[in-house]
């Protein structure tokens, strides 16, 4: 067997395994990164919300997070909690939200001893993935995305960026190699009256699910071929 096959060969055997938490008083983390696809980031909040047996969803912005979403999403968004205050979730929901501060290293997601299920990062820019990829940790959102490998846990990088370069798709194969989901947001186009809405919808439903969040409501699933 040549070099490159038995190398091939051990990554496969040592990749490692993605446990999905699926237990009450579950706890996510849901880190929003600068790339475009505020909307995005808001919807899937919205929905993840909704889950059943979640406690807790802890937040943490990039610095350009919000300068993104004050562009895509209300141009009045000027602070994190000024974003939080735009979901349309009831107040109880909201209270569900922890949100961190990106220099916060001695938060609760930046050690591996805090019981977190799972994370999330929507968007997720070329940066942040190549940070991540490569284990660069200089910021909370790095931080808790590393302690999302290092613990087995699902991670799910909403990479939003296209087309990709030899450096993306190299970052993605090492994410991916690490235990990380890349999961673009490629549009769902056999959603019955697709729009932008049906389509966002769609993406984040999926995303929820793969996380182990149980989400109630249509889940746009494929149904099979129509006859």
């Amino acid at each position: 067997m040549s070099p490159e096959r038995t190398a091939a060969v051990n990554l496969n055997v040592h990749r490692p395994r993605i446990r999905l938490a699926r237990m009450p008083g579950q706890e996510i983390v849901v880190g929003v990164s600068g790339a475009s696809g505020a909307l995005l980031a808001r919807r899937f909040v919205e929905i993840a919300l909704t889950a059943r047996g979640l406690s807790r969803l802890h937040l943490v912005f990039s610095e350009a997070a919000v300068e993104v979403a004050r562009g895509e999403i209300d141009s009045a968004i000027r602070s994190a909690t000024g974003w939080i205050s735009r979901l349309e979730a009831p107040a109880s929901a909201r209270r569900r939200i922890e949100l961190h501060d990106n220099g916060e290293v001695g938060a609760s997601i930046a050690s591996g001893s805090y019981p977190v299920s799972a994370m999330i990062v929507v968007p997720c820019s070329a940066g942040t993935l190549g940070a991540i990829a490569n284990g660069i940790s200089r910021d909370l959102l790095q931080r808790a995305a590393d302690v999302t490998l290092k613990e087995r846990r699902p991670l799910i990088l909403a990479f939003r960026e296209s087309p990709y370069s030899l450096v993306h798709i190299e970052n993605m194969r090492r994410a991916a190699l690490a235990g990380a989901v890349i999961a673009p947001p490629s549009p769902a186009f056999y959603v019955a009256r697709p729009s932008v809405e049906s389509l966002v919808d769609a993406y984040c439903r999926r995303a929820a699910r793969l996380l182990g969040l149980e989400i109630p409501g249509e889940s746009y699933t494929w149904k099979g071929s129509r006859k």
